[in-house]
């Protein structure tokens, strides 16, 4: 988590929550209370605080819950709750026209057409029945292909000995993985290692490398009919598309097939995105998404 104050500069960050760790309403506001400590200076006072979510509470009373809970620790008069893809669309797009695509280790994809206000979100549906392409996708294809090779079902990669490296050995890996803590969050991170192996030319490592970015470009495509352009704007958030990834590459190289798309420099990220919510009332196209609540 990463929090900052409009007209300050400087970043606080704090340990970023999963819903496996318990209650994620207690947890993700000690982790905003944490983050405040370290900014916050005795004459402050909060009129609004933006939280960009990347999983929204989906009910009316637990994001009313959130939202008192983090009044009490911070003192905000106001807190607005708001799903990612809508921060990192503000953030990455101030013209407010195109497609932002955040992959990390799921993905989040809003589209939004600045003419007609229409607007569309693409998958984003979590690592159990969507997020093609994102971290958590390459990460179990990765450790999939390195089983595969362990008992004879599929080709020989060099995945299988960094799997070794990292987990122990292939015999016992699945029931090592399940077994983790946060096992969503570990498999995540492998997606680093075959990103890795990618660019150091091991075949399987590369297919899966490939085979992420078609899903990611279609994700955007999927996004971007709504947009009334020829082509739509599409810019690329996460460490796992920045520049010189071999994910970011296959994803440069298809969008170039493409007439529709066109991928464009994000102005920021997230955060900012957040910084302009903050400082200002929401533009008409992304209010349909915020959850506003107040003292008064």
């Amino acid at each position: 988590m990463r929090l900052s104050v409009v007209g300050r500069d400087g970043v606080a960050t704090s340990e970023g929550v999963a819903h496996s760790d318990g209650d994620a309403v207690e947890l993700l506001v000690a982790a905003v209370a944490n983050a405040w400590a370290q900014v916050r200076r005795d004459e402050d006072e909060i009129h609004r605080i933006v939280l960009g979510i990347t999983t929204m509470p989906p009910d009316a009373p637990t994001r009313e819950r959130l939202a008192a809970a983090v009044s009490a620790a911070t003192g905000a008069q106001e807190v607005w709750l708001v799903g990612d893809a809508v921060t990192a669309h503000l953030g990455a797009l101030p013209s407010r026209h195109g497609v932002v695509l955040v992959v990390g280790t799921g993905i989040a994809c809003l589209a939004i057409d600045a003419g007609s206000g229409r607007v569309r979100r693409v998958d984003g549906d979590g690592y159990l029945l969507g997020d093609g392409g994102a971290s958590f996708w390459i990460g179990r294809h990765g450790l999939a292909a390195a089983l595969a090779s362990y008992d004879g079902r599929g080709s020989a990669t060099t995945l299988a000995a960094a799997a070794v490296e990292r987990f122990g050995s292939l015999e016992s890996l699945a029931a090592a993985v399940h077994a983790l803590e946060r096992p969503v969050n570990a498999v995540a991170q492998f997606a680093a290692v075959v990103q890795d192996h990618a660019r150091d030319g091991d075949p399987i490592a590369r297919g899966i490398v490939r085979d992420a970015a078609s899903q990611l470009v279609s994700t955007a495509l999927a996004a971007a009919t709504i947009c009334n352009s020829d082509p739509v704007p599409v810019a690329l958030l996460g460490r796992a598309v920045g520049p010189g990834t071999p994910l970011r590459s296959e994803v440069e190289r298809s969008v170039a097939q493409q007439t529709t798309l066109v991928l464009v420099e994000a102005a920021g990220g997230p955060l900012d995105g957040a910084l302009r919510l903050a400082s200002g009332a929401a533009p008409e196209a992304y209010e349909q998404f915020l959850s506003k609540w107040s003292t008064r």
